[in-house]
């Protein structure tokens, strides 16, 4: 039932028999074979590069023919120069020049901070990383409130509440996340700025304002919800969707940073 070639994963479901053994089976069969498709999907074959030209392929067929390790290390390091020429889809090079000149007029701290971040790559690489992702678990615990609200539980204290109620705490959560996804924007193209990186040229950093401006959107959605059942509804579902977003821009930022 299952073919596995390679370093990526081939499936191909058999028609099963219509008994109920093939009933029962078939359903899971087909839901794997639609998992192994989401090679498709995801740089290691193809990255989102732009608007114009969306999907560039980066395998090659005599890559069949070569040893597995080989292929492997091969794919790794296509995948990180594809990531590292991926110009974004939204046109935020028309800024690029007044950032640039910004930083090249050495504003407060940053020369102090730029010669620690080259003695020290693993935190000029990984620190922008590590800080997303606090911030991101911080974000998952909010609305995990914000569902309780909705399921009747706005009334409960959960852990790590300090004591209020989830009614209460998941504004209070919100804000402070939309606050500090707001600042995640200059320390990241500060980071790269040190590192003498190209800063807005990438999908991470268009995957960034969208995530920042899908936010604001949704914290509009809930200062509308108090008047408003749609605004509610909207704000409920179009804030879980966020999280989507949010894993894309963190799996591009991954790939940015082993281009750097």
């Amino acid at each position: 039932v299952f073919d596995f070639k390679g370093p990526f994963l081939h499936c191909a479901v058999d028609v099963l028999p219509v008994t109920m053994s093939g009933r029962s089976l078939r359903r899971p069969l087909l839901a794997a074979s639609l998992l192994c498709c989401i090679r498709w999907a995801i740089p290691s074959c193809h990255v989102f590069t732009g608007s114009r030209n969306i999907f560039t392929p980066r395998s090659t067929p005599t890559a069949c023919n070569r040893k597995l390790p080989e292929r492997w290390r091969q794919q790794r390091t296509c995948n990180v120069a594809t990531g590292a020429d991926a110009g974004g889809f939204l046109h935020l090079d028309i800024l690029e020049p007044a950032v640039q000149s910004y930083f090249a007029s050495s504003p407060p701290l940053y020369p102090e901070m730029k010669d620690f971040l080259k003695e020290n790559p693993i935190t000029s690489h990984w620190a922008h990383a590590v800080g997303g992702t606090l911030l991101f678990a911080y974000g998952a615990y909010a609305i995990f409130l914000g569902w309780q609200i909705r399921l009747g539980n706005g009334g409960t204290v959960f852990p790590f509440s300090y004591g209020e109620t989830a009614a209460k705490r998941h504004p209070g959560m919100m804000k402070i996340f939309l606050l500090f996804l707001f600042f995640e924007i200059p320390d990241g193209v500060t980071l790269l700025a040190a590192n003498d990186e190209r800063l807005l040229q990438s999908t991470h950093a268009s995957t960034a304002v969208v995530s920042v401006a899908l936010m604001s959107f949704i914290a509009l959605l809930g200062f509308a919800g108090s008047s408003s059942r749609f605004a509610r509804d909207a704000h409920a579902y179009v804030g879980s969707s966020a999280v989507v977003v949010l894993l894309l821009h963190s799996y591009f930022g991954l790939y940015l940073g082993w281009s750097l």
